[in-house]
This record gives C-alpha cells, sequence and structure tokens, in this order.
C-alpha cells in the first residue's frame, strides 16, 4: 500500500495580510478523499501516537513516504524546511498545492514549480483535480521531480530501507517461524498485514524471500508486484519477477495455455535491471544476464522441443537464439566470476553449439556470411575451452565458500556433474558424480540436470549418454509416492450457546442434530471418492463437532488455533464448558494441530493496526493456508444462520465475508435455523 506524508499548517492559520485559513478543514475536505481514491496510508505528525522526538519521526516519515502532498498556501517556515528535505532525499512524488485567493505569492526558489490551486474556502471543489495529480504522480516515470535532483543528477537518492524502516524483531521472527513450518499460507497473511505501516516495503521484500525459499510463486508473485508498483527499479524484485514470470510461462505452457506477456513481463524485468547502472552490484548485474540468458534459452528449445525428427531438430536449434543464450550466460560469468551457475550454462550451451556447427552448411546458414560463421565457431572454441579450464577451480570455490544450507549449494555439489557429463567418456563415472551430488531433499536440482540431459540427448549430442546415467541414478534414489488429489474444506459455524443466551442459535439440546447436519454435508462432498481435508479451529459447538465427525468418516482434519492450545483453552472454555474442554483435549491427542500466534491477542508489531481482531486473523490465516495449498478445489462449509451479529469479531459470518471476498472458494451454507425448527 502506498504511503502519503501530508505537510500542511495545522488548524487556523492568516497569510501576510491577516486572512484566515482552515488547514484542517483543507485536510478533511481535500487532501483525504482524494487519498481515499486510491487507498493511501499515512498523513501528518498528527496521526504519530507513539512517545518520542516528533522531529525524528518527521525526518523518517519525509523519507519513507512514497508520496508527499506539500501545502504552500501561506509562508509557513516548517512547511519550507520539510519540503527542502523531502526535496533533497528523494526524487520524485512531491506534489505542491496551493490555496488561493491569500497575499502570500510564491516564493522565489519553488516559482517554476508546478501547483494546484484550490479555493481556500471552499477546497472540496478541487477533489477531483487533486485526484489526477495524484493519479499521475503515482504513474509517472519521469525521473524526478525535485529541484535539487534536477539540478544535481548524479546525487544518489536517500534508499528508505537503508536509514529508517527497521522491521520489528517480532516480525522478523514471525516470517522465520512460518517459513520453517513451511507454511504459505501463514506468509501470504503477513503479507497483507504489513500494508500501510511504515516498514512495509522492508516487511514484503522479506516476506517475498521467504515465499521464494518455500516455492511459493504465486504468493511471492504478488508480494513484489506490490513492491515494484512503487519502487520499480526495486534490483531485488525484478529479479524475483524475472524467474516468476518465466516459470509460469513454461507452466501455462506445458498445460497447453500460451501466455506470452508472462514472458514479455520476464523480459521486462530484466531489462529494468540492465539499465539501472549504478546502485546495481556485479552480482546483481550477473544475475540479470544469467535470467537473461536463461530466457533466450527457453526460446531457443521450445522452437523444437516437440519437432518428432532429431535431424530437423538439430536444423532448428542452429539459430542466433541459441548463441545469444550462450553470450548472455558468458557475459554473466564474465562480470562476476564467482557466479559459478552462469559460466556452467555457457559452457553447456557452447558445447552444444560446436556440436551442431559440425553440420557445415545449416551453422552457416544460421550467419549473415560464411567468413562470419566461421570466425565466430574458433571463438566460440576458444571461450569453451577456457570455461573448462576455469569451472572446475570455480565450483570448488563455491563449494568452500557457499555454507551448508545456502541456496545455491546444492547447485554447486552437482556441478562436477554436470562437467563431466559434456567431457567425461566414462557413462558410470559420470553416474556416480551424480549419485553422489544428488540429495533426495533436493530431487528438484537432480530433476533439472536430468532435463538437461534429455535436451541434450534429443540434438543428438553424446547420445545414449544420458540414458544410462538417468537410468542409474533413478536406481539408487527413492522418491516420495505422488501425492493424492485432494479437495480443501474450510469448517466455520457457530459456538454453542452460552448460558442465559437472550435469543437461542445453538441450544444445547440440538447438538445431534447439527451433528448430523455437518455430517451430511460432507458426506455429500465426499461423494464419487474424493478425499477432502478440512481445517476448523476448535471452539465447543460446530468446529469441534466438525472435527469428530471427520474422524468417524474417515476425513483427515486439522486443528487451526490463532494462539497456543493452552491459551486457546482459557479464552474460550469458559464456566459452563467443561464437557466441551475435555471433548478438546481428545481432539489434540487425536488430530494435528496448526498454532499462528505464540500468545493471545495480536502481536505488538500489529497491535497498534486500526480494525485488526485477534479472531479474524485467524479467519484470515486458515483461508490464507487453503488458497496456497495445492488443493484441485477450496471451499467452505459453514453452519450459520446467515446473520452477523454487531459487535462481535471473528464469527462464521466473518468467515464467509472473506471467503466469498478471495474470488477463489466454493462456499456452501448449512442453514443453523434448522437447528431451531422443531
Amino acid at each position: 500500500m502506498t504511503r502519503v506524508f501530508v505537510i500542511r499548517p495545522f488548524g487556523i492559520k492568516p497569510d501576510s495580510a491577516g486572512k484566515l485559513i482552515d488547514f484542517n478543514r483543507v485536510h478533511d475536505g481535500l487532501i483525504t478523499p482524494a487519498l481515499g481514491t486510491f487507498g493511501i496510508a499515512g498523513g501528518t505528525t498528527g496521526d504519530i501516537v507513539e512517545p518520542g522526538n516528533i522531529r525524528e519521526d518527521m525526518f523518517k516519515l519525509l523519507v519513507e513516504a512514497d508520496l508527499v502532498i506539500a501545502d504552500l498556501t501561506i509562508h509557513n517556515a516548517n512547511v519550507f524546511y520539510e519540503l527542502g528535505i523531502r526535496h533533497a532525499l528523494r526524487k520524485k512524488r512531491s506534489i505542491l498545492i496551493k490555496g488561493k485567493p491569500v497575499a502570500d505569492g510564491p516564493v522565489f526558489d519553488l516559482l517554476t514549480d508546478r501547483y494546484l490551486a484550490y479555493t481556500v474556502d471552499k477546497p472540496e471543489e478541487s477533489v477531483v483535480e487533486l485526484t489526477e495529480v495524484i493519479r499521475q504522480a503515482l504513474a509517472s516515470e519521469r525521473d524526478t521531480d525535485s529541484p535539487i535532483f534536477k539540478m544535481l543528477p548524479t546525487l544518489p537518492e536517500v534508499e528508505p530501507a537503508a536509514v529508517s524502516q527497521v522491521i520489528p524483531n517480532e516480525l522478523i521472527e514471525e516470517i522465520d517461524r512460518a517459513r520453517a513450518a513451511h507454511s504459505m499460507g501463514w506468509l501470504r497473511l503477513l503479507a497483507k498485514e504489513v500494508e500501510g505501516l511504515r516498514f512495509e516495503w522492508p516487511a514484503l521484500r522479506m516476506i517475498g524471500q521467504a515465499q521464494w525459499d518455500l516455492e511459493d510463486y504465486d504468493g511471492a508473485l504478488t508480494t513484489f508486484v506490490k513492491v515494484v508498483e512503487v519502487y520499480p527499479n526495486d534490483v531485488a524484485a525484478n529479479l524475483a519477477l524475472a524467474n516468476i514470470y518465466e516459470r509460469r510461462y513454461r507452466k501455462e505452457r506445458a498445460q497447453g495455455r500460451n501466455q506470452p506477456q508472462l514472458f514479455a513481463a520476464s523480459d521486462a524485468a530484466i531489462a529494468r535491471v540492465l539499465s539501472l547502472g549504478q546502485g546495481v552490484t556485479a552480482a546483481q548485474r550477473a544475475e540479470a544476464l544469467a535470467l537473461k540468458g536463461r530466457n533466450k534459452k527457453t526460446s531457443w528449445r521450445l522452437s523444437f522441443e516437440t519437432v518428432p525428427d532429431q535431424a530437423e531438430r538439430r536444423r532448428i536449434a542452429t539459430s542466433a537464439t541459441l548463441r545469444e543464450a550462450y553470450e548472455a550466460y558468458r557475459d554473466a560469468y564474465l562480470t562476476d566470476l564467482n557466479h559459478f551457475w552462469s559460466g556452467l550454462a555457457a559452457f553447456q550451451l557452447g558445447q552444444i553449439a560446436l556440436d551442431l556447427s559440425k553440420d557445415a552448411e545449416e551453422w552457416e546458414a544460421s550467419f549473415p556470411s560464411n567468413g562470419g560463421a566461421s570466425y565466430y565457431r574458433e571463438k566460440l572454441r576458444q571461450s569453451v575451452d577456457q570455461l573448462s579450464a576455469l569451472l572446475p577451480l570455480v565450483i570448488d570455490a563455491a563449494l568452500e565458500r557457499l555454507p551448508e544450507g545456502h541456496k545455491d549449494r546444492v547447485w554447486a555439489k552437482m556441478g562436477p556433474a554436470d562437467l563431466a557429463f559434456l567431457v567425461e567418456p566414462n557413462a558410470s563415472r559420470v553416474a556416480r558424480l551424480y549419485r553422489d551430488s544428488v540429495s533426495e531433499s533436493h530431487l528438484f536440482a537432480w530433476d533439472a540436470a536430468k532435463g538437461q540431459m534429455k535436451l541434450f540427448d534429443s540434438l543428438g549430442f553424446r547420445p545414449n549418454l544420458a540414458d544410462a546415467v538417468i537410468a542409474a541414478v533413478e536406481a539408487h534414489l527413492c522418491r516420495p509416492a505422488a501425492k493424492e488429489d485432494y479437495e480443501m474444506v474450510i469448517f466455520s459455524g457457530h459456538l454453542i450457546d452460552e448460558p442465559g443466551r437472550p435469543e437461542p442459535r445453538f441450544p444445547p439440546d440440538r447438538v445431534e442434530k447439527a451433528r448430523q447436519l455437518i455430517k451430511d454435508r460432507l458426506l455429500s462432498l465426499q461423494k464419487e471418492g474424493r478425499k477432502l481435508r478440512v481445517l476448523a479451529s476448535a471452539a465447543p459447538g460446530s468446529d469441534i463437532i466438525c472435527h469428530e465427525v471427520c474422524g468417524e468418516i474417515n476425513v483427515d482434519s486439522t486443528l487451526c488455533l490463532p494462539m497456543p492450545r493452552n491459551v486457546y483453552a482459557s479464552q474460550v472454555f469458559t464456566d459452563g464448558f467443561d464437557a466441551w474442554r475435555t471433548r478438546y483435549f481428545n481432539l489434540l491427542e487425536k488430530r494435528p494441530v496448526l498454532e499462528l500466534s505464540d500468545r493471545a491477542g495480536l502481536p505488538n508489531w500489529l497491535s497498534t493496526k486500526a480494525g485488526v481482531d485477534a479472531w479474524e486473523r485467524g479467519n484470515e490465516w486458515v483461508l490464507r493456508m487453503a488458497l496456497s495449498s495445492s488443493a484441485k478445489k477450496i471451499m467452505l462449509l459453514a453452519l450459520w444462520n446467515q446473520h452477523e451479529e454487531p459487535g462481535r469479531a471473528g464469527g462464521t459470518g466473518h468467515s464467509v465475508r472473506i471467503a466469498r471476498g478471495s474470488g477463489s472458494v466454493d462456499v456452501h451454507i448449512i442453514d443453523a435455523r434448522e437447528l431451531l425448527a422443531n
């Protein structure tokens, strides 16, 4: 969410002729409605409620804000001071507004800057105009609107995350716990919850990286898109998006859906990084060039992979696209010699290109001239020979440098085997190298290597070696059983009525009727042999009954608690619920349990955000766990009287509302009013 900081006088202030202007009215009648169009969070220093030095907070907000609106209606020293700080630290998205008619004219240093004029006595009449100015500012690709950066173009802009946007330790720990628990849904919840908070952007970067680590590419895509919408030149986010878009393109194509816009989005993200110049490290530039090579390689491979005849495949593969992929990989490696995998990829494609060049006629036909073809082949041979000598040392250095558990170490461990496949004549030795480097906890790396070998084999490079190596390695692997298809059911339902409830909703004497209603509906969802998994909380009443019914009909269910199980029990099972508490403890022994928080209530980092409730947070968490699962279908089953009780947070009505709002959940309602029927 975009954050704004408004620089303005407070209350009623006079201009130099004594005319009084109500700046609070201007804020409420003009600025707030215009910002509301975009759902932008933030305000003035008047919104700061934490103890501390207000000047320190003001300085931080001037740096952190994605958008600043400065009201220059009167000559106010504080306004000019704060605007000067903003212009000196951030390049763009500073909007100037000025009321009229007033005695105070524009100051000399800002004479050439554009202002939005509004009528001080009727500020609300300019809402449409300010809305359009904000829209243009957010969408603008202009390098700067700051007079300081215009005059001093080499001046570096301050990076907010480097100076002021500190992620609370509690949130960092929660992100780490979610990653350790492999909980994609938890991370998606955190990505939603940090919206509008001062540390939103560094937190989103950290959450996106955790989602990438867990291979939640859909979640990471959503997170990093949020970042680049506000920071289009964010290097890490663009590199991640380049990767994700290319993966999604290949996935869609494999399922028969051609989505060229995904590939174009990947190329655009790479181009943004490569266009930045200063501010991009050698490692980041190498990564961008390697991803450029990967995209070229994908285009090259897709051009021939469905062709049945090998000779025709070789003819199509002998192309400029192959050379472009090789050159991008080579450039990446030369940019950063520690970037071993780009060097290895260049070596692989170089070997393939040399093999394809043996067909002189097709090789020469892919160049403008025969002389150019011969020259390129000789240069290619020299480059491949150099890589052959360098890469073993580079891979050894990477293995010494990268600690255990580092995401790149698995690829470095497989590097010697990948090299051997290209040059080693002994198939058994190649197979042993792969076997020694493959970990059953990282089968994705072996699958990638296997795909590479099959690609080479399809082009007649070292024929039959791929089959021999793959067969030898697969014989020693113990692959997990294929995952069963399943459908996910989120269950939510009313609590059993507390003693003395004035209006019955779920009377204690209707428990068996509720059990039968829930059981019948679950059985209907389970028809035709469909496998169900159920996520539900464990409150007295519908939740506990649902888990018990799942046990009866052999459906997997998981208890999803928004807080530790003992804290949950103390808060939910009050006087009169002893029998339900016993049933709860019995379920804890029989069913898996997930816990969102390590305490009651909200974490400190979230406690000051308006409109957040711990129980509703639990509902949001369960929904996101379902949405991030591999389920073929997601459903909500709710025992609900179709009435949201005012003042009661986190109820069944809230679960229904957010499920419907997700656009991805099939909602099934069991009408709880049937419980009251005779």
